[in-house]
């Protein structure tokens, strides 16, 4: 196989890859029903499923540097594969609600080491437009996901069937790795991979440190937004439940399609023009939310703020090999990536409990105060280069 095509086969086996793992990271909210009456639950135990989820990705995504440079990318996704889909097939078998806490250890950790394996492979190998695309797969998986449970559930189904599709999936893509770890090996960046991480040594410095923490405080709005402007424009603004519901599908959806239509053109713009505009749109978006006008405003707000955020992550992603060399590059996207699940499991519960005890008219402020804080990060990190 030519290096070019074997290049483009490795990139759309990485984007099924992307679809696969945004699969079970949304099936939960629409299984959960079926299965805690199953299994005897309350509905908040959910939540305790979710946060061990979130916490146990963390984990392996701070670390996941460090395996790679012991493994490599390609065996490394072939591993994790095997044990998500394990997992998976665990959650569909479980009796009881302890197990499904159980099989939620490993699924964490081989669901947050893939997400960092490929996010680096496509950041060192691939081009802005090609992450950017990338992110937008996770979002197709993520629609797929509550999809296929919804229409197991609506053909009279149970709910383990869909576990044991979803972790079927995932096991066949652990196949794909396995068939396809020649490709990785051969491939002429991946030469270099061992060679790379083997001389080099992590830098850990302020740069270093204000990469996480932008990725902790951007995750930490987006999933703020996604989660409380419904309680915002119903609570504070008077709006119908059917105009708060389109403001937030609005968000979402403009923040999906904005990977697409900004990959087409994140060669030309460069990552950090990505991340700068990002920014100052998200910013621009939450002063037009701030405005009381009508509801064609407001939902145009929201869908601003939602295309500012989503070349961020991507752009973040793949700026990590101009800003470090290899290994520390290897390392501070899994820090990105870790911190940014903490960013998720934490920012919008600490809101949300502020909030609720003052008003949720503080939504456009928080997000406008954290695009100018990441800004700053940012030029910390890119601004003063030669």
């Amino acid at each position: 196989m030519s290096p070019r095509r074997r290049h483009l086969v490795l990139l759309v086996i990485i984007y099924i890859g992307f679809i696969s793992l945004g699969l079970p990271d949304t099936v939960l909210g629409v299984a959960w029903d079926s299965m805690r009456e199953e299994l005897d639950q309350p509905v908040y135990f959910a939540g305790f499923l979710a946060t061990l989820l979130t916490i146990c990705s963390a984990v392996s995504a701070f670390f996941s540097g460090t395996i790679l440079r012991r493994i490599g990318t390609g065996r490394l996704l072939m591993i994790c594969g095997f044990v998500t889909g394990c997992s998976l097939l665990g959650y569909a078998f479980s009796p009881a609600f302890w197990c499904l806490l159980l099989f939620a250890i490993p699924l964490g950790f081989g669901q947050g080491a893939v997400d960092t394996g490929m996010n680096y492979y496509v950041a060192r190998y691939y081009t802005s437009r090609d992450m950017s695309w990338l992110h937008c797969c996770w979002g197709i998986g993520a629609s797929c996901g509550p999809t296929l449970m919804t229409l197991i559930l609506a053909s009279g189904g149970s709910w383990r069937w869909g576990y044991i599709a979803v972790g079927c999936i995932q096991l066949a893509l652990a196949v794909l790795f396995l068939l396809t770890l020649g490709l990785w090996s051969e491939n002429a960046g991946a030469k270099e991979e061992k060679t790379e991480f083997a001389d080099g040594h992590v830098q850990y410095s302020g740069r270093f440190w204000c990469c996480p923490a932008m990725m902790f405080l951007y995750c930490g709005i987006e999933f703020s937004m996604g989660l409380w402007v419904y309680q915002f424009l119903s609570g504070c603004r008077g709006f119908s439940a059917e105009s708060a519901g389109f403001a937030v599908a609005g968000y979402w959806g403009m923040l999906t399609a904005g990977r697409f239509l900004i990959g087409c053109v994140a060669n030309r713009l460069g990552n950090r023009r990505q991340i700068r505009f990002s920014m100052v749109l998200g910013f621009v978006g939450a002063m037009l939310l701030l405005i009381p006008g009508p509801v064609v405003l407001t939902l145009a707000a929201a869908g601003v703020i939602g295309f500012a955020f989503a070349s961020f992550y991507p752009a973040m992603m793949h700026a990590a090999p101009e800003r470090f060399d290899p290994a520390t590059a290897a390392t501070v996207i899994g820090y990105q990536g870790g911190a940014g699940m903490l960013g998720t499991a934490v920012i919008p519960a600490a809101f949300g409990y502020l909030a609720a005890r003052t008003t949720f008219a503080l939504l456009p402020w928080f997000v406008a105060a954290v695009t100018v804080i990441i800004f700053l990060l940012q030029w910390q990190v890119d601004g003063r280069r030669k």
